[in-house]
């Protein structure tokens, strides 16, 4: 059985974090202290994404950072509110896929307030692989070897599996792993690599 392990963020779904800053900055009087997303992306961040730091702990660091003075409901319900759109074209393939026998599993590192927020809207979705592995539920990321160790649990070996993301360090960490690993471009490029993988195993 072939298998294809796909990252959620950038992939399947795509994510408006900038969004967050605007409604943020509306809501804080026009003063934040962070201009775009990117700049949260720090070893806390990264701790909460995988257990280690808690809700209040992040919480607390996240109001430090940008300057908040509102509510925590309302900090937390501006980041949460940002819905990613999913990427329709990606979802065809990946449907067409699991109709010719493929296993599909889900990488998805992101923190308990997504993870939350896409359990909530976009389940249809989620059903549609055969398992997700979470860096909250893991208490590792993508390019933790334990991360790829989760992910091809219980694969066999032998058979064609490619992994696809759009963070050139963790295709890198799935090649170290033993894993076909494709940087995501669009839907038309996932669907020739799996095709490609399959021939050249047959």
């Amino acid at each position: 059985m072939p298998t294809l392990f796909c990252d959620l963020s950038g992939v399947v779904f795509t994510d408006p974090p900038q969004r967050c800053v605007e409604q943020w900055q509306a809501a804080n009087g026009g003063r934040l202290g962070i201009r775009t997303m990117a700049e949260l992306r720090d070893d806390v961040l990264a701790g909460f994404e995988t257990g280690r730091v808690g809700e209040p702990e992040y919480l607390s660091h996240l109001r430090d950072r940008l300057g908040w003075t509102g509510p925590d409901a309302e900090l937390i319900r501006i980041w949460t509110s940002a819905r990613p759109a999913v990427a329709l074209d990606v979802l065809a393939v990946l449907t067409a896929l699991r109709e010719r026998g493929w296993q599909l599993i889900a990488a998805s590192v992101a923190d308990p307030w997504r993870e939350r927020a896409l359990a909530e809207d976009f389940g249809w979705v989620m059903s549609l692989f055969d398992r997700v592995v979470r860096s909250t539920d893991l208490g590792a990321r993508g390019t933790d070897p334990r991360f790829f160790a989760e992910l091809t649990r219980g694969v066999p070996r032998h058979g064609p599996r490619i992994y696809v993301g759009d963070d050139p360090q963790l295709v890198s960490a799935a090649r170290r792993s033993g894993l076909d690993g494709h940087l995501f471009a669009d839907a038309a490029g996932l669907k020739a690599a799996c095709t490609s993988l399959v021939l050249a195993s047959s």
